[in-house]
């Protein structure tokens, strides 16, 4: 038996589940793949290029120190993660963490609370990757000065051209996504340097309140939500957790590594973004053409300035930046969407893996159907807008993926206290959770409130519609497969671990 059933309390009912698997491919991947595919699912120069406008709006020179705080907000949740996944690691990442989380409250309880996060995620994932690939269509139309239609076919030929590489196995797809986050990444840091060096004085502008609602009184409500879900992606390593190896080691390195990697880079990139503009317009004009609605791409505006040699690269770190997000993130939730298959969640072919790739192939497939489909929707029912498109789209799939950090945090220290109490601290295991609930509950609140600027206002209608499809579900799974859900709760095994 495992290290971690033995460190539950004598006298105590066991809560965890240990079974045999013949599914994925252990120790298929290292820490490094583990760092690239979360690296990558991040995809930093895509969240920058879509919010920099929106945060600027309210935050005007501050712009940097709001992904600074909230960089520190999602690192407690990323340590939430951490000390589920030194204990059970698991392909089905915050899912299974959740089964264990809920089982800690009372055994049986689990299998809703998994459950429901599962077909949170499995409704609401699928719409927020799919504005990715708006996004990538979008991208690339744009810079081609092509018409609206191309970016739909763009964004559908992204889907189909990824399958080769995230069938091909985890090793492939996680190579892919290094070496297309490098290219981002070097790239952001080298326009950061350029820029910074030209910027002269302005350099200090993000210590003095200029422009947005003055100082730090804009970090609320959507603009603390919006640089909240810029790090979304930084779970992707816990559903590598049956491949990886050494991953009660390794998960919560690449996690809490990728968060920190991701935030310095944010905080880099955006400290250019004010300082450039405020160097070549001033700092109060040059806040307000960072944030004009009119200015659509501010970092190619800033670029074609600063280094016109370099408008091609940027643009091609767009695409990059787009399409590792995607393979990066079809690779973890086809991860936990087999974990979910082989809970009885969904039908038994999509817990099946290629005997010769050990891939997922059927929940690989449904999650690219699925994409398409909602990028055609997203194409027909906004006239072909890719801007509004992916704001729906991101807006209402984000939320009900959060649903499941919120109870991770939220159920994080009443498990340690349950199967770990020698181990469990305030400071280690009660604080961060504090942190995670807070920050991710009031992001979740204002993702659903009906008082945000619209289309937003409406975003609730749409999230309500989704939990009660996912309730639904769970109902209907609990009472008709009931004892087959604890194989959620599957860890992997400890000589493996």
């Amino acid at each position: 038996m495992s290290e971690m059933i033995e460190q539950i309390e004598p006298g105590a009912q066991s809560i965890l589940i240990e079974t045999s698997d013949a599914g994925l491919k252990r120790g298929a991947i290292g820490l490094g793949e583990a760092f690239a595919s979360t690296l990558a699912n991040i995809a930093p120069a895509e969240a920058i290029f879509s919010l920099i406008g929106l945060i600027s709006a309210f935050m005007g020179s501050f712009t940097p120190w709001t992904f600074l705080i909230t960089g520190f907000a999602i690192a407690a949740t990323g340590w939430n993660l951490s000390e589920f996944a030194v204990r059970v690691p698991s392909a089905g990442s915050f899912i299974g963490f959740i089964y264990h989380g809920g089982n800690a409250i009372r055994p049986g309880y689990g299998r809703f609370t998994s459950a429901l996060t599962f077909y949170l995620g499995i409704l609401g994932g699928p719409i927020t990757l799919a504005s990715v690939s708006v996004f990538l269509g979008s991208w690339v139309q744009t810079a081609l000065g092509l018409s609206n239609i191309w970016w739909l076919i763009i964004a559908l030929a992204g889907i189909v051209l990824s399958l080769p590489v995230l069938l091909r196995g985890i090793a492939a797809s996680t190579h892919v996504a290094f070496v297309l986050f490098l290219i981002e990444a070097v790239g952001l840091v080298l326009f950061s340097i350029v820029v910074l060096a030209k910027s002269g004085s302005a350099l200090a502008a993000p210590f003095h309140p200029v422009g947005g609602t003055g100082g730090f009184s804009g970090l609320n409500g959507i603009v603390f939500t919006a640089a909240l879900f810029s790090y979304v992606g930084w779970e992707n390593s816990g559903s590598l957790g049956e491949e990886l190896r050494h991953p009660r080691r390794n998960v919560p390195i690449a996690v809490i590594g990728s968060i920190a990697i991701i935030g310095v880079l944010y905080v880099l990139v955006t400290w250019a973004a004010v300082s450039g503009y405020a160097a070549w317009h001033g700092a109060g004009p040059g806040m307000a053409s960072l944030a004009a609605p009119t200015n659509a791409a501010p970092f190619i505006e800033l670029t074609d300035h600063y280094m016109p040699w370099f408008h091609w690269v940027m643009i091609f770190i767009g695409l990059t930046s787009a399409i590792g997000a995607y393979i990066a993130a079809i690779t973890a939730v086809s991860r936990w969407t087999y974990a979910a298959a082989r809970g009885a969640l969904l039908p038994s072919p999509f817990a099946r893996v290629s005997a010769i790739s050990g891939v997922p192939v059927m929940s690989v497939l449904i999650w690219n159907i699925l994409i398409g489909f909602f990028v055609i929707v997203a194409y027909f029912l906004f006239n072909g807008n890719a801007v509004t498109g992916t704001g729906y789209l991101a807006g209402i799939g984000s939320a009900p993926i959060t649903v499941g950090y919120f109870l991770m945090a939220l159920l994080c220290p009443i498990f340690i206290w349950r199967t770990d109490r020698r181990r469990f601290g305030v400071f280690r295991h009660v604080l961060p959770a504090v942190i995670g609930v807070v920050t991710i509950g009031n992001g979740l609140y204002q993702a659903v409130s009906p008082y945000q600027p619209p289309p937003a206002n409406q975003f609730w209608i749409y999230i309500g519609g989704i939990f009660a499809l996912a309730l639904a579900a769970t109902i209907y799974k609990l009472a008709t497969r009931g004892a087959a859900i604890d194989q959620l709760g599957y860890i992997a095994p400890e000589d493996e671990a």
